[in-house]
């Protein structure tokens, strides 16, 4: 395997994870969308300037997975901050996990994934929770594998296609 480090995200970071954050999206979901839908969404979730607010957040921390000294994918959570069928005390959310997927495979996700759960852990998280596309069978996969389980779902909208998500979660003792 490359080298891998998995570093915190800072300000300094905002284009990487905008970029990452069009890239990786659009490598798995453009085809299903309305070009003009999707690009308005884009923009919208990962624009330089949701980044910069993003990141600015100290409930908004984000990991940064870098293959051979190049960022390749990136992680953001959400600490404190949960769906109606999340349980837990202190819930944080992965609302963001992304690799390319020319770095996908390999064990990297896995351990960006880890560093994620350590991280809201030291920060006093019981349970980490995310929502992914119900056909999404390759990211279901490796939730499972992860030790994640369904709890609920909830409604995601590009444009005018509403899709829908499973809501998952782990306990992290």
């Amino acid at each position: 395997m490359p080298v891998t480090v998995i570093r915190p995200a800072t300000l300094e970071d905002v284009a990487t994870l905008a970029d990452l954050g069009g890239r990786t999206f659009r490598e798995t979901f453009e085809p299903l969308y309305d070009p003009a839908d999707f690009a308005a969404f884009l923009a919208e979730a990962y624009g330089p300037e949701i980044q910069r607010v993003e990141l600015a957040d100290p409930s908004r921390p984000a990991l940064v997975l870098e293959g051979e000294g190049v960022p390749v994918g990136f992680a953001q959570l959400w600490l404190d901050h949960r769906e109606p069928c999340v349980p837990g005390a202190r819930p944080a959310e992965l609302q963001r996990i992304y690799l390319l997927r020319s770095a996908q495979g390999g064990g990297r996700g896995a351990a960006l994934l880890a560093a994620c759960e350590d991280l809201v852990r030291g920060r006093g998280a019981d349970v980490l929770w995310l929502g992914v596309w119900e056909h999404n069978a390759r990211a279901l996969a490796f939730y499972a594998r992860s030790g994640f389980r369904e709890m609920g779902e909830h409604s995601f909208r590009i444009g005018r296609r509403l899709d829908r998500d499973l809501i998952l979660a782990k306990a992290l003792p």
